[in-house]
């Protein structure tokens, strides 16, 4: 008896924030786990949030979850708790690493009930998860189901249904995994989603070229057995034909599904951009966040590691939660401005702040504002496959160099067989240019557009999708990364990229284009699931480009001394009195990114990357740490974060060493002891104010200063155990100013990385 007088426990309020669901429930899953609960480990605990201020029964649960290398092994699964209490969790496995284990997966779960205001942990562990049969297509067809886009087009209404693909499939046998009609995204006894797709139909039975209705309907299990309960359907509209001639429809699209309803505000689709929305049949959508442990995400090496940051309830309140469809709301609407940009960095401004503290408002901005990168012209779809265009498939297709594609298509066709295969293939993989009509003006012949007012650089761009995929787990997202991936080939001159190799190095011209291009594809190659039919393409383009560069710099005794890019890094130097001095130039701030671009690829994993890495690394080390060995007139770190270095003399010839580099680009520095009050006050000079002593130039107080380009950089190279590479981080750490006030790290932490072999 006395044990049954013990003090309320917090299992205890654990089933009143459940809602003391019925304990019949919690036997049968017991019954089910009992035999692995005893050897389960602990991988990782989330936090299930109710949003609502009332109660909530059958609430579904699913996400993304990314995991460490082996933490879940293979011929192992997961089960789960919440709040102490077993719950049935439906595993779909997406992406493995070589050794088997689980790399990332979406995860289902039902919470029974779920109080107001509840926050409940969701521990997940290895073991062995319960099998049943999934929820059928004919189990929701049995249904009255439904979800419907109306699209007016030049007086005519356009249609597309989400039942008649979906039932059209369903009989013609095509539901199955990466299938073009019908793709079976999850299944299982908790969740099964089905992705159909067709074009919009008008009454006379006329369908529109441009416009393709992509319908992911999601259903949930229903309270009685073999029954659906709640149906999510995310509605993709897309103007992708890759090979059709560009159009850009304008209308007032109008989406249902059953009582639940959207109206888009009046739209210009132009060509290869998208948009969607999600529905819940007859309104019936659960109020709930899922918050991961994105402290787990920095240690599984997905992203890098972030110092410990808290931002400011203020900036959080005022965050946007979502955007209007074609909208770019936060993203730098034409990318190639110069100056700082929130896209900008490893993860743009709204996925870090989301990393340093997945408040539920600063989820929702990452999302909106990975939504409006559907407003850019970068989803080009190939027809013929039904998936993002391939440069395998495609190795002559280009948007960079598409007026000299264009030249090389319109030759007769003459000339040796080789010379007739050339036209030939320029030609089956040439893009349709835009026309001048009523939207779109100041399209020629002589080079490539669409129209689109919001305009995509490489070299600015952030990292598309990548974290919104791995934590929502939605097909929605998956294909937005693998569309940036896409892109990101095809955009280049397909000479300078090898053709269907994509090889990146001269193919963008630009250092900091290398970088981010490099991030792209090695994001995608890593967490697209392993049978996406790009997969396999992104992971040779990446190991491509690794070998290449690793060829040219890494194992090449004859690359230059400085670490430095040959391809488009340099650039001529323009002294005071804006006359050209014959020598070359180059921003360190782009070496910075690409040193962490390649760091972040050997944390991926991806061979080669490693030694890459190393060999960028020695340019950040050096400039750090030169003085060291000559206080005078070695680099001094305070300068490491300059805005450009002179790294090639009038002879076009390379200098030798980081010394003479100081000694070229900061002359009045060089006899000056580093750091030294006499170098203080010359660097005054230099920067027109008053300085200090470990002040590094640049603006080192701003969050997007030349110090924190810097920084990630930095990181990357103390991760790599080069002589010194701990102390280049150590003087770092030391600097006298560091961002702060309002541009403080806290609200903008894109570059607040810290390296791994380090800790604070």
């Amino acid at each position: 008896m006395a044990t049954n007088l013990r003090s309320r426990s917090s299992s205890d309020d654990v089933l009143d924030a459940l809602g003391h669901f019925a304990v019949s429930t919690l036997c049968v899953v017991g019954i089910l786990m009992l035999g692995t609960a005893a050897h389960a480990a602990t991988v990782v605990t989330d936090n299930i949030h109710s949003l609502a201020k009332q109660g909530q029964t059958d609430v579904p649960v699913t996400f993304g979850q990314v995991f460490k290398s082996g933490d879940v092994p293979s011929g192992s699964s997961l089960t789960a708790t919440l709040g102490g209490q077993p719950v049935m969790l439906q595993v779909d496995p997406k992406a493995t690493n070589p050794d088997g284990s689980l790399r990332h997966a979406v995860l289902t779960l039902n919470v029974p009930a779920l109080a107001a205001g509840a926050k409940l942990p969701l521990v997940l562990s290895t073991g062995t998860a319960a099998s049943a049969a999934p929820i059928t297509v004919a189990q929701l067809l049995a249904t009255g189901y439904d979800a419907t886009a109306s699209i007016p087009i030049s007086g005519k209404i356009y249609t597309a249904s989400a039942r008649a693909a979906l039932q059209a499939a369903d009989t013609a046998k095509q539901c199955k995994p990466w299938n073009r009609h019908c793709d079976v995204w999850l299944s299982g006894p908790l969740a099964s989603e089905w992705v159909v797709n067709g074009p919009v139909t008008a009454s006379d039975g006329t369908t529109n070229l441009n416009l393709r209705i992509y319908f992911a309907i999601r259903a949930y299990a229903g309270t009685m057995p073999g029954s659906v309960g709640r149906v999510r359907t995310d509605i993709i509209v897309e103007n992708s034909d890759a090979f059709s001639p560009q159009a850009q429809p304008q209308y007032t699209a109008t989406l249902t599904s059953g009582s639940a309803s959207y109206t888009s505000p009046a739209l210009t689709h132009y060509a290869y951009t998208r948009w969607h929305q999600v529905l819940w049949w007859n309104h019936v959508q659960p109020q709930v966040y899922l918050q991961q442990d994105t402290g787990y995400i920095q240690a599984s090496k997905a992203v890098s590691r972030y110092m410990p940051l808290t931002p400011d309830e203020k900036f959080l309140a005022s965050l946007r939660q979502t955007c209007t469809p074609l909208d770019h709301c936060d993203q730098t609407q034409k990318m190639h401005m110069a100056g700082a940009q929130a896209a900008i960095g490893p993860l743009p401004r709204w996925t870090s702040v989301y990393i340093v503290d997945p408040d539920v408002r600063a989820y929702n901005w990452m999302l909106a504002n990975t939504d409006a990168l559907g407003a850019y012209d970068i989803h080009y779809r190939d027809a013929a496959t039904g998936w993002p265009v391939s440069i395998q498939k495609h190795p002559y297709i280009t948007t960079a160099a598409w007026g000299y594609a264009q030249g090389v298509a319109q030759q007769p066709m003459t000339g040796s067989a080789a010379n007739q295969a050339k036209i030939a293939a320029y030609r089956r993989d040439l893009l349709p240019n835009c026309v001048n009509n009523a939207v779109v003006t100041g399209c020629t012949t002589g080079y490539y557009a669409t129209g689109s007012p919001t305009l995509w650089d490489n070299a600015h761009q952030p990292a598309e999708s990548y974290v919104p995929y791995m934590v929502t787990g939605d097909y929605y997202y998956m294909s937005e990364l693998a569309f940036g991936a896409s892109h990101n080939e095809i955009w280049s001159n397909p000479v300078y990229r090898g053709l269907s190799k994509g090889l990146i190095d001269e193919s963008h011209a630009q250092t900091r284009g290398k970088a981010w291009v490099l991030r792209e594809m090695a994001n995608a190659a890593w967490l697209l699931p392993d049978h996406h039919p790009l997969k396999a393409e992104f992971n040779a383009d990446v190991e491509n480009s690794l070998a290449d560069w690793n060829q040219k710099y890494t194992n090449n005794p004859n690359a230059n001394p400085l670490a430095v890019m040959d391809s488009g890094a340099t650039y001529p130097v323009v002294n005071a009195q804006k006359e050209r001095t014959g020598e070359k130039g180059m921003a360190p701030w782009m070496q910075n990114f690409l040193t962490w671009s390649a760091g972040h690829a050997a944390e991926l994993g991806f061979a080669g990357a490693a030694e890459f890495r190393s060999w960028l690394a020695k340019f950040e080390i050096s400039i750090m740490t030169g003085w060291q060995s000559n206080p005078t007139h070695g680099f001094c770190w305070l300068e490491a974060s300059a805005y450009n270095f002179v790294v090639k003399d009038a002879n076009g010839n390379w200098i030798t060493n980081y010394e003479a580099v100081y000694a070229a680009t900061f002359p009045s520095l060089v006899g000056l002891a580093c750091n030294s009050p006499a170098m203080i006050a010359e660097i005054g000079k230099l920067e027109k104010q008053p300085w200090q002593a470990g002040k590094m130039v640049g603006y080192p107080h701003s969050s997007t200063g030349f110090p924190a380009n810097l920084q990630i950089g930095l990181a990357s190279a103390a991760d790599s155990g080069l002589p010194d590479a701990h102390e280049a981080w150590r003087l770092f750490e030391s600097r006298s100013v560091k961002p702060n006030g309002t541009t403080a790290y806290n609200n903008y932490p894109n570059f607040a990385i810290l390296p791994r072999s380090l800790t604070q």
